[in-house]
């Protein structure tokens, strides 16, 4: 059996379009990993540039609602919604040596990976998470409204309920709309760990560079191959 990897797909799209958008990476990863796709657990609209792309997808899902008001109305959305993955996936279907997420997917792994660690201390939980891989991701959202710079400015207090330990790799789009949440995301991921960053030419999507991609694949098997 080989190791598995725990994949988060965006919001308003599915597992079923997240294993499409990333089918590069998938073939560089499916010979050494089995890659587990689950669905958001929240129905929404579809996200940007789901449609008419993959009209006839629906339903389209979401891990987390964008809750305004501080870190605490998404920490609740989080242990009422993507706190299942504890024991609707991690418990039953891993277990996971790492987790790919895209967008806020990436935003999701941040809060389970934050949620796992904190359970190892606390519980006496194993964590079997050694790697992170974070693809144009978003930030936890605290009710700013306007330029995504002042809502950047605003994720500061969701860093005070802690960093990610888990070694990280970043990749950001330079057109990506989103690229100073991606940036901002870096920071919930501890400097004292192997945080890795990763740019390309493109916008809000799965990089679709070789080069990227090779390098993102280096970077998972030398964490699985050190554990």
């Amino acid at each position: 059996m080989q190791p598995k990897i725990l994949c988060l797909h965006g919001g308003g799209t599915s597992a079923q379009i997240f294993n499409l958008q990333a089918r590069k990476l998938v073939q560089l990863l499916k010979p050494h990993f089995d890659l587990v796709f689950p669905d958001g657990f929240l129905e929404c609209d579809a996200g940007p540039g789901v449609l008419p792309i993959f009209k006839g997808c629906e339903p389209f899902r979401q891990w987390l609602h964008d809750t305004p008001g501080g870190p605490e109305p998404e920490e609740a959305d989080w242990s009422s919604g993507v706190g299942r993955l504890a024991e609707d996936v991690l418990d039953r279907q891993g277990p996971f040596v790492g987790v790919i997420g895209f967008s806020q997917g990436a935003k999701a792994a941040m809060h389970l990976l934050r949620f796992l660690e904190k359970r190892e201390v606390t519980e006496g939980v194993l964590n079997p998470v050694r790697f992170a891989v974070l693809v144009c991701g978003t930030v936890p959202f605290q009710g700013v409204k306007g330029p995504h710079d002042a809502r950047v400015q605003a994720h500061k207090e969701s860093l005070g309920l802690g960093t990610v330990k888990t070694p990280s790799i970043h990749a950001i789009a330079d057109d990506d709309p989103w690229r100073p949440e991606s940036e901002a995301l870096v920071e919930f991921f501890d400097g004292q760990s192997r945080r890795l960053v990763v740019r390309f030419r493109g916008g809000h999507y799965m990089p679709k560079d070789d080069a990227v991609n090779g390098t993102i694949v280096d970077f998972i098997q030398e964490e699985y191959d050190g554990m």
